[in-house]
């Protein structure tokens, strides 16, 4: 929870920030049209906004296809691995020996059957029950790493890109009030359009950290609920291999 709050308030700075960015752009523009320059800010596409984004922009668009890219690869690996390991459990208990109890986990590419598999061969191996419990835990931790790999980075999109679209803001600006601090407030468009095109780098920042934020919250929740079905059922199966079982 405090992980959440601490990103929580991160998002709400950042969109604290567009609030005033965005009134500053509003100002501008009411100045602009009474100078008569409302039919200048219309002739403007999209298409000259995004050229006048500059480098922070190109670089927040190559951010944007790295993160998709983590979200796509996450979301197969989580896809792939999450079986139900409560009918895993129920299949092993079905073998006589430990050799049926191990060949009920063949083939099955789920994290709580890569652990249980390791912990029936250590048992079938002759470990004793605490080396067999620390195999299995050596083996959990394993899959720990592999479903908390990338996740760290998709984390670190969610702060990194919004701040980066506000470097990209700050900088667009501090170039529109330098034009008016050299011409002066002659021709005002110059500044409420600087601000405008400004703006996208922050909009773009946040195009891609809300869609990071939300995948990084959704796979931490399947990342739970993966090692908590795990844990359930490699318990039930360590208190069943400390019965004597043949080979």
């Amino acid at each position: 929870m405090c992980v959440l709050s601490n990103r929580t308030s991160r998002v709400l700075s950042v969109i604290f920030w567009i609030v005033v960015a965005a009134a500053i752009s509003d100002a501008g523009r009411v100045f602009a049209q009474d100078s008569g320059a409302a039919d200048s800010v219309r002739t403007k596409t999209l298409w000259d906004m995004l050229q006048a984004g500059g480098p922070i922009l190109l670089l927040l668009a190559l951010l944007s296809i790295f993160t998709a890219t983590l979200i796509i690869e996450r979301f197969l690996y989580y896809r792939s691995v999450e079986g139900s390991a409560g009918q895993l459990l129920h299949k092993i208990k079905q073998g006589a020996t430990l050799s049926d109890m191990l060949r009920a986990t063949d083939d099955v590419p789920s994290v709580a059957g890569r652990v249980m598999r390791a912990t029936i061969q250590a048992a079938r191996d002759g470990y004793k029950p605490d080396e067999i419990e620390d195999l299995a835990q050596s083996a959990a931790t394993k899959e720990l790493i592999s479903l908390e790999k990338h996740l760290p980075l998709l984390d670190s999109m969610v702060t990194m890109c919004p701040l980066i679209g506000l470097l990209g803001t700050t900088i667009g600006m501090i170039h529109s009030f330098s034009i008016v601090a050299a011409l002066g407030m002659s021709d005002p468009t110059k500044l409420a359009g600087g601000i405008s095109e400004a703006l996208i780098n922050t909009a773009a920042g946040l195009a891609v950290a809300i869609p990071a934020l939300f995948a990084y919250n959704y796979f931490s929740g399947k990342k739970e609920a993966i090692l908590m079905n795990m844990e359930r059922s490699l318990t039930e199966l360590l208190v069943l291999l400390k019965t004597p079982i043949p080979q």
